[in-house]
């Protein structure tokens, strides 16, 4: 009884024990387990619980504590071995391992260590489970500002720098020794300039808690450079100070790619020269000047004389050497305070200031500087594989900066355009001064362009004949003539609209429709009465068009004509562009039943030996060759030699522009079978007038 009473008191004891021992380790903030010697698990404390909550006994521990050496599981950590190994020193008592919870849905880092106790006498086994997720948060936040190329700093509560990265001790050139007895403070006024005053950033930072800005950091005297400061105040739930965190970023390369952008963005990439963009802004401001000592300017456009030319045949490095060439003499000349531009292309442009402070005189310096340009430019040039001779045409347009007129970057560039194309017409190696005169032929312009593309072809254009005639005075053929008569505008002449409408490419359309016309109304005259031929001026502009032929066929299709009784006139422009085309669609056309006249020979560029290969019917000679014969001896020569080589050819031959019986007689004798056209004959009429006048009359004396 006596040694059942003590084993009982023994328990009694035992059991107290753990209960005490088990409030006391309630209380570690770690997870905390008793194993006995033999790795047995006895207690666990509410801490580790939170982790396993339904763990209920001992007998299930090492199947339901799941420990991993990895992340990302893979190997188990086999504890309850660990655990065993200890006793002979096989195993630190210290591991990391990676602990699966239910309660969480990823891994948690966990630290083991485990002691040797003794209680009552007996050894046991103590092993602490420590969370180490804030530890491995704090510690890849180390390594991040570590890798970060950004400088960075973390104060204690005091402003003592206690956490710099390697990048920011490499930016300060201060080690990390140095800067831990220096606040954030110190720092700053030692190494940093604002371009803020000092108390604004540090106001700044206390009421905003934050404050960014860039600075300028004098880490040596070597060593100085721009970057981006911020500085954050950290503070705890009540308000406390907690920390300082810094920022520092250097923008060295920032600045640098800003430069690039901006030299991209306002420079000429091949010459260095301000380009279009920045030449507009630098007219603007001076625009918004009226006070200025100097009010009398001028915006010169120069322009190369055969530029495209130079680039087609020598190549664009060739035409870029030029280029850089030019702008290297342009600059040695140029005045103070002027802009020379590149506008692209082969053109420059020079915003000048003329010093002179009368109007009269500055007209006359403004002149005298587009003649330094104009000579200054006009030379060869030696290039690397070649070499060239260029000269400029150069537009002018004087301004004033107190003029009542108030101009425009846009208005001066356009107006200095207009001016340079006429030095171009003139023949180049010239200046031009723009005037009013031009203005007006721009409106001009600009009035045709916009009543062409709302033009009603119907309502506004109406075709017109004009008869050709043989040497028996018989009519064997009608030249179709646009007339354009605008409700606005009234009549214009084709002399004037068709240059815009070719330019404008609304010549497409048009000539559509006058094919279109034209065919109807010869189909017509030759079903009712008798054969006559009507010839159609075909733009050059609409002969390049790809569908061109396509055009035609359907053409014919739709409107049923016969190709043999139309001629298809073009001019010797059609063979300039694109030369192997043009004699394969002239090809074509001839297969189709048409006949082709080139118009206006011998004022164009086509040469002999290609006329040899074009399947030609017809030359009509221009009118400016006929209207001073006879008696210039030199379009008699013109006349004659064009005869003679139509005649070789077989080709018929029309006159064109004969007023006078003298003309005509001299074309007979010189060629009986010359067909002529001109106000002798008849001047251009509509199709019902042309139909009454000529057609009928003649087909009524066939059948008499």
């Amino acid at each position: 009884m006596q040694a059942a009473e003590l084993e009982e008191r023994h328990l009694k004891a035992l059991k107290l024990s753990h209960q005490q021992t088990l409030e006391i380790i309630n209380r570690f903030e770690q997870g905390v387990i008793l194993f006995t010697a033999d790795a047995n698990p006895i207690l666990f404390n509410q801490t580790f619980l939170h982790y396993y909550p339904q763990l209920e006994s001992s007998e299930d521990f090492f199947k339901d504590v799941a420990l991993f050496t990895q992340k990302h599981h893979g190997h188990r950590f086999e504890l309850k071995d660990w655990l065993k190994q200890l006793h002979q020193n096989i195993e630190s008592p210290h591991q990391q391992v990676w602990l699966k919870s239910p309660q969480s849905k990823v891994s948690i880092p966990v630290r083991l260590q485990a002691y040797w106790i003794d209680l009552h006498t007996t050894p046991h086994i103590l092993l602490i489970v420590s969370d180490q997720t804030l530890h491995t948060q704090v510690t890849a936040q180390r390594k991040l500002m570590e890798a970060s190329y950004a400088g960075q700093f973390v104060t204690n509560a005091q402003g003592y720098i206690q956490h710099p990265n390697q990048a920011f001790s490499g930016y300060t050139g201060l080690t990390q020794a140095e800067l831990s007895r220096m606040t954030y403070i110190d720092w700053l006024r030692q190494q940093v300039s604002f371009k803020v005053p000092f108390e604004k950033v540090i106001s700044a930072l206390l009421k905003e808690h934050f404050w960014t800005g860039e600075v300028q950091v004098h880490a040596s005297e070597e060593n100085v450079f721009f970057a981006v400061l911020s500085l954050s105040m950290i503070l705890d739930a009540e308000q406390n100070i907690e920390h300082f965190v810094g920022l520092l970023q250097d923008t060295t390369d920032i600045r640098a790619a800003q430069t690039e952008i901006q030299q991209l963005a306002y420079f000429d990439k091949l010459t260095g020269l301000p380009n279009q963009t920045l030449l507009h802004d630098r007219i603007e401001r001076l625009l918004q000047q009226t006070d200025s000592e100097t009010p009398y300017h001028a915006l010169y456009l120069i322009s190369l004389d055969g530029f495209k030319s130079i680039n087609d045949t020598f190549g664009h490095d060739t035409g870029d050497e030029l280029l850089q060439q030019v702008a290297n003499k342009l600059k040695q000349t140029l005045p103070e305070q002027a802009t020379l531009a590149r506008m692209g292309g082969g053109n420059f442009s020079v915003l000048y200031p003329s010093q002179m402070q009368d109007e009269d005189l500055s007209k006359q310096d403004i002149a005298r500087y587009s003649e330094t340009l104009l000579d200054l430019i006009d030379d060869r040039y030696k290039l690397e594989d070649s070499s060239v001779h260029t000269s400029a045409s150069i537009g002018i347009c004087p301004f004033a900066l107190n003029d009542t007129v108030h101009y425009d970057s846009d208005q001066l560039t356009r107006y200095t355009n207009m001016a340079m194309y006429e030095a171009k017409k003139l023949g180049g190696n010239q200046a031009y001064l723009f005037e009013d005169t031009l203005m007006q032929r721009a409106k001009r312009r600009l009035e045709l362009i916009e009543a062409l593309n709302h033009s009603e072809l119907d309502d506004e254009f109406q075709m017109y004949f004009q008869p050709q005639v043989n040497r028996e005075g018989r009519v064997v053929s009608a030249e179709t003539l646009l007339r354009w008569f605008h409700p606005t505008l009234g009549f214009v002449s084709p002399a004037k609209f068709i240059p815009v409408a070719e330019e404008g490419r609304q010549i497409i359309k048009i000539g559509l429709w006058v094919l279109h016309k034209a065919f109807l109304q010869a189909r017509a005259w030759n079903a009712k009465y008798c054969d006559i031929r009507i010839a159609i001026n075909v733009s050059p502009v609409q002969f390049h068009e790809q569908s061109f032929i396509e055009m035609i066929i359907g053409l014919i299709k739709f409107t049923q004509v016969n190709p043999h009784n139309i001629t298809l006139e073009l001019t010797e422009g059609v063979l300039i562009k694109n030369a192997k085309l043009a004699l394969q669609k002239i090809q074509h056309l001839v297969s189709l039943g048409f006949e082709v006249s080139i118009d206006d020979f011998g004022t164009g560029y086509s040469s002999l030996s290609y006329l040899q290969k074009l399947p030609l019917h017809e030359l009509k000679i221009d009118k400016s060759f006929i209207s001073d014969v006879p008696g210039n001896v030199d379009d008699e020569a013109i006349i004659t030699s064009i005869i003679q080589l139509a005649a070789s050819k077989q080709l018929k031959i029309v006159a064109e522009g004969v007023e006078t019986q003298a003309q005509a007689d001299y074309l007979n004798a010189l060629y009986p079978d010359i067909l002529q056209q001109g106000y002798l004959y008849g001047k251009p009429l509509p199709a019902d007038e042309f139909e009454n006048v000529f057609v009928k009359p003649q087909a009524n004396n066939r059948t008499a």
